[in-house]
């Protein structure tokens, strides 16, 4: 599981999450060795063999993927995955795609980041105690403090946001640009149409990651619905080559929504529980997944110990 492929210039000049990326390098070193370690599916052919059951015992399968759909996965993933010859899936929220909408915890990070930047530590540690108090109830000294001075913080309140309904999210987000006098840029993050029909063409699958991106456990039993349907009518009259998975936005689903994704005609759907899976996968509405981001997968070494470390745990 992939999120962004960035080069070491924007990561630098970006506020970047540090588990959602791997360098471009790093990411190009890695599919090599995932090209000559393992047999490499797309997904419908790891649908097509749970169907069939027509393993090859002797070998050792991966399927790659890609969350949300970043337009760094165009610049930088597609090139190195055409080279090899590899397949992959990239998961898209459709509302996004063809927009310069940003996701929420971006547009946090990139306000927050803004504020560490500036000459104006204090005046902005008080600026978000008092959004934090007006919006919420809450005096936030250490962690108005904390987001000043520590990047980390910002994690910890985009974690406690993913709680929150979405309009008081972006009422955060309003009164943060205002008090700080900061906006966030007008700038394409997501992939647009075009880019995803020429990379559909190139061996790249597209599955469903809802519309708006929402916490499904955090919408209603019909909105869950919505972005199930919708989304699935996007992608499939798109002329591209989709596949019936499902991707729950931040991994979150629960056996209800697991149920209205199958019941909604998808034949499988991806959470972000690290693991694997095999021949027979444990429950295919909430298939595991290994994690890979630059921290703890720069070097083929760690990057192999992510992979084969969980072997023993998980089967």
């Amino acid at each position: 599981m992939y999120h962004r492929v960035l080069t070491r210039e924007e990561v630098a000049c970006q506020a970047v999450q540090p588990g959602m990326y791997v360098l471009d390098t790093v990411f190009a070193q890695q599919m090599a060795f995932v090209r000559e370690t393992f047999t490499v599916l797309s997904f419908r052919q790891l649908l097509d063999l749970w169907q069939t059951g027509k393993w090859d015992k002797q070998a050792r399968y991966c399927v790659v993927t890609f969350d949300d759909g970043w337009l760094d996965n165009y610049r930088h993933a597609y090139p190195v995955l055409k080279r090899l010859g590899l397949p992959a899936t990239i998961f898209l929220p459709t509302d996004y795609v063809s927009t310069n909408q940003w996701f929420w915890p971006d547009r946090i990070a990139h306000l927050l980041r803004s504020a560490r930047s500036a000459e104006q530590g204090i005046k902005h540690v008080q600026q978000i105690e008092r959004v934090l108090l007006n919006l919420f109830g809450v005096a936030g000294e250490s962690l108005g403090k904390a987001l000043v001075n520590d990047e980390r913080a910002t994690d910890q309140l985009i974690d406690w946001c993913k709680e929150l309904p979405k309009d008081q999210i972006e009422m955060l987000i309003a009164a943060l640009a205002v008090e700080l006098g900061v906006s966030v840029p007008v700038e394409r993050v997501v992939v647009n149409w075009e880019e995803v029909r020429e990379m559909s063409q190139g061996g790249i699958s597209f599955g469903s990651h809802s519309c708006s991106h929402r916490i499904m456990t955090t919408i209603s039993p019909s909105e869950v619905s919505q972005e199930l349907e919708q989304s699935e009518c996007v992608l499939q009259r798109a002329g591209i080559d989709y596949v019936p998975v499902f991707c729950y936005p931040n991994g979150n689903s629960d056996v209800a929504i697991q149920a209205q994704a199958k019941a909604h005609g998808y034949e499988a759907a991806v959470s972000v529980q690290m693991g694997v899976e095999g021949t027979h996968p444990r429950n295919r509405f909430a298939l595991r997944r290994v994690g890979i981001h630059n921290d703890v997968t720069y070097s083929i070494p760690l990057f192999s110990l992510r992979l084969c470390g969980l072997l023993s745990r998980t089967k």
